[in-house]
């Protein structure tokens, strides 16, 4: 993860996840209104293929976010695989003790560091396949799976940055304080999820998360240009106002895409607001028998 790549490619992943949970969970609450008319419950897909694995609905859109928290698994593994020799890719030999030293000290340390963060990803998203085809009883331990995969990759940023460079720890403290609240929010998901709020803080931090990843490759590994001075407190200062900017946009970021999930489905006619028609002569009647009481209490 120790280039700009590396570092763009969590980021886009994080972002767009972010994303994803957001719209689905601007179509639940919306659909979930009491004043409106639903012409159709569900518009995540039912099609053959998902009916022989056993999904449908959520269920359907469940078991594909696993299939892509596994694709990311596998794509970080292949960044952070450590070569041994020049040009050696995809022939990496995984070397974790190095072999000619006759103490054999432990080598690669970033590198497995980030293999073991994608790697509990990539359990949480095989739980996720799992739970919506064979094992649905896994179904009831999913937040508890995503919040322990958020844990471990706090835990391993937070000692990370051993002797780094002002800013470089800075950058990487912000991100842990994101994934620390995501960790917290995806926890007490296990055990209120049913709450229309939680899902939305989870995309926000997710999609903070992932934008500060972006942010610290344009910081640390900038793509062209001068580089930054990482010692300069200044640049410090600076970091730290910017990750309050991304919260800001992962806001409205966050707004905007459930106004427009709000405005797709009135269009396509999904749903409707409701308006209850008001009987005349039952509001006369309660109107002269307010007036009345106000005359006796006088």
């Amino acid at each position: 993860m120790g280039t700009f790549i590396g570092h763009a490619v969590p980021g886009s992943f994080f972002f767009l996840f972010a994303v994803w949970w957001t719209i689905k969970q601007s179509y639940r609450i919306i659909m979930a209104t009491p004043n409106v008319n639903r012409r159709n419950e569900d518009i995540l897909p039912r099609g053959k293929w998902a009916k022989k694995i056993g999904c449908y609905g959520r269920r359907t859109a469940e078991f594909w976010e696993g299939i892509v928290i596994i694709a990311m698994w596998i794509i970080g593994i292949l960044i952070e695989l450590p070569p041994t020799e020049p040009l050696s890719f995809p022939y990496r030999k995984w070397e974790m003790f190095d072999p000619v030293d006759p103490n054999h000290p432990f080598v690669w340390g970033n590198k497995w560091q980030h293999i073991t963060m994608y790697s509990f990803f990539g359990i949480w998203g095989t739980s996720l396949v799992l739970a919506n085809t064979h094992l649905p009883g896994l179904r009831d331990y999913q937040h508890f799976i995503g919040a322990l995969a958020y844990f471990v990759e706090g835990l391993l940023f937070y000692f990370h940055v051993h002797g780094r460079t002002m800013l470089d720890i800075t950058i990487h403290y912000l991100l842990v304080i994101t994934i620390a609240l995501n960790t917290v929010v995806k926890t007490a998901e296990q055990w209120k999820g049913d709450s229309p709020l939680l899902p939305f803080l989870t995309a926000g931090f997710t999609m903070v998360q992932g934008t500060w990843f972006w942010q610290a490759a344009f910081m640390l590994y900038p793509p062209a240009g001068a580089t930054w001075d990482e010692d300069d407190h200044a640049n410090v200062m600076f970091a730290t106002m910017a990750y309050c900017w991304h919260i800001a946009a992962a806001l409205f970021i966050m707004s905007g895409t459930y106004g427009i999930v709000s405005l797709y489905l009135r269009w396509k006619g999904t749903y409707s607001i409701r308006y209850n028609k008001v009987d005349n002569d039952i509001e006369d009647e309660s109107a002269i028998a307010l007036v009345d009481q106000t005359d006796d209490q006088l």
